[in-house]
């Protein structure tokens, strides 16, 4: 995206918060006029917004999406001011994720051709000079056919031997110079480009793993050669009930409760288990070497020690409560099934368990059918 869309899309989010955009007016003509700026301002974004890494950019259009349908369906005022400053907080974040990605790869191709600059140099300068000098002790071996005293022309002779060496020395030490800090650089550069990796590999909100890092593992993880005899499971997990928290919290609460969220589900589960943020107030975590059974257990267990838990926080000089439960749908791998067949009945199993009261934990098998049919 070029610098003037950026600069205007982030004047129209500066422009966007309650002291401005969002001001008190007429309800019937706010909601409209709101609406309208909301619908516009998310599908320039849509259409012009910058590169990021890919699992980033889909998930970033796939959430503009949503905010659209979700703001299009509102009928209140309050409702579609708090879906669209919610919209302009992701829009920055994106747009900062953006700047980050582009930033590291910059970095990334200067270090390199920083590299490419100095081998180059070191080559064909150590040779330049490593030649002449070479040239200059060959000269002057010629020089002496015409020394007529015998005594001098060995005193000479051994005086550019131990020329000749110093020489071999300096350059042979001059190259392993060269040759370290090359090694340095490309050993400090690889670990800046795992690190680099893994920051994108992580929600900014939670620090546990993004959507984006759990569909690679997951496609790794059925496909792995143990797997015909290691089962594995996939836990989807969802808070129930999370926009009344919001409303009645405010959305910094419920940041706060995602990430209490996210460090209790990891803290319950084992350290082989990974857990990941799905997105919004959903989770998964992938549970290798567990059968379905198992995996009930565990999940049961986790809901169970949230339920009874409460997220506290300060608000208005005293101490404030939020207790919430959760949902959760487990499945088992089966052989010849796909990753996405396998978060699909995990997904479905987590309906099931909203659909009967939330608070419970639903298992999903595959049926005969599937299995038969693909």
């Amino acid at each position: 995206m070029s610098d003037v869309v950026e600069l205007g899309l982030r004047k129209a989010i500066a422009s966007s918060q309650p002291s401005s955009l969002l001001q008190e007016r007429p309800a019937a003509a706010g909601a409209h006029s709101l609406k309208g700026l909301a619908e516009a301002f998310l599908r320039l974004m849509a259409d012009f917004s910058p590169d990021a890494a890919d699992d980033d950019t889909r998930e970033f259009a796939a959430e503009l999406k949503d905010f659209r349908d979700q703001i299009a369906r509102s009928s209140q005022d309050q409702e579609t001011r708090q879906l669209t400053i919610t919209a302009l907080r992701a829009c920055e974040q994106f747009l900062r994720k953006s700047r980050q990605f582009h930033t590291t790869r910059q970095q990334e191709l200067r270090d390199l051709i920083g590299i490419l600059r100095d081998t180059a140099r070191h080559v064909t300068g150590d040779n330049n000079e490593f030649h002449a000098a070479m040239q200059a002790i060959t000269d002057r071996f010629c020089g002496m056919s015409q020394i007529d005293d015998i005594r001098e022309l060995k005193r000479q002779m051994a005086d550019e031997a131990v020329t000749l060496q110093s020489t071999l020395d300096s350059k042979q030490k001059r190259d392993a110079e060269v040759m370290s800090a090359l090694a340095e650089r490309v050993e400090t550069l690889q670990k800046n480009l795992i690190d680099a990796e893994e920051q994108l590999s992580l929600d900014p909100l939670t620090k546990i793993m993004n959507r984006g890092a759990f569909d690679r593992a997951i496609a790794r993880a059925v496909k792995d050669p143990r797997r015909t005899k290691a089962p594995l499971a996939l836990a989807m997990l969802d808070i129930d009930h999370f926009k009344r928290i919001n409303d009645t919290c405010g959305h910094p609460i419920g940041d706060r409760v995602i990430l209490c969220v996210a460090q209790w589900i990891t803290a319950a589960v084992r350290h082989t288990d990974l857990v990941a943020r799905y997105g919004g107030e959903e989770f998964v975590v992938i549970l290798d070497d567990a059968d379905l059974p198992a995996a009930e257990k565990r999940l049961t267990s986790v809901l169970k020690q949230i339920a009874e838990r409460s997220f506290e926080y300060q608000a208005d000089g005293e101490t404030r409560a939020v207790r919430f439960t959760m949902s959760c749908g487990v499945a088992q791998f089966a052989a010849g099934e796909s990753a996405q067949e396998l978060v699909q009945r995990a997904d479905q199993a987590l309906y099931d368990a909203k659909k009967h009261g939330r608070n419970r934990v639903v298992a999903r098998r595959r049926s005969m059918l599937s299995g038969l049919f693909g």
